[in-house]
């Protein structure tokens, strides 16, 4: 990096220092593709990636003295930053899928009530194939909710999200898992 470039980026940390919120937006500014391409690389849907991105700067605005001019770019700093926050999120959302893979099998395992005749394995099947084509946030908080017994407030806690996310996600869920169980399956119109 140029000495002109990591003196921009030193000015521009100062200004962060100085809680300069103009600051924050110009390093959004001049960082926020890369930033964002980074996070969508590791992090594969893209609310998540954006999340992450975000992530990363309120870090710097947070902790704006955690960035050293001396040690390198701005930029780097914050793919640096990125790349930790998108990882430690890949980590949790594979946690979260396996739990949410074990609710699964548990619930398919779980005693069965009285069914109607005829429609016992099919409906679970449906609902099984409905679910997998729900986003992952969306199949996480319905799988807490209903198969798991939790209320929305105990899934916003668990995931570490707003309560009104959780409720966000679980209506959008239920509305798209609506949609899917309503339509007629293939073998119907085959």
């Amino acid at each position: 990096m140029s000495e002109m470039g990591r003196s921009a980026d030193a000015q521009l940390a100062e200004r962060l220092l100085a809680r300069e919120s103009e600051a924050l937006r110009e390093a959004m500014r001049l960082y926020g593709g890369v930033v964002h391409g980074m996070a969508r690389r590791i992090v594969a849907e893209p609310g998540l990636a954006e999340e992450v991105a975000q992530d990363a700067f309120l870090a710097l605005w947070r902790r704006p003295g955690a960035y050293d001019a001396a040690r390198g770019s701005l930029q780097a700093f914050l793919l640096g930053v990125t790349r930790n926050k998108a990882i430690d999120l890949v980590r949790r959302e594979e946690s979260r899928h396996r739990a949410s893979k074990l609710l699964i099998a548990e619930a398919e395992a779980a005693p069965k009530q009285e069914e109607a005749p005829g429609e016992s394995l099919e409906e679970r099947h449906r609902v099984k194939d409905a679910l997998s084509k729900l986003s992952f946030v969306q199949r996480e908080a319905i799988v807490l909710a209903y198969f798991g017994g939790r209320t929305y407030r105990e899934v916003a806690e668990e995931l570490h999200i707003p309560e009104g996310t959780a409720k966000t996600r679980l209506r959008d869920g239920l509305l798209k898992l609506k949609e899917l169980m309503s339509s007629p399956s293939r073998a119907d119109g085959e």
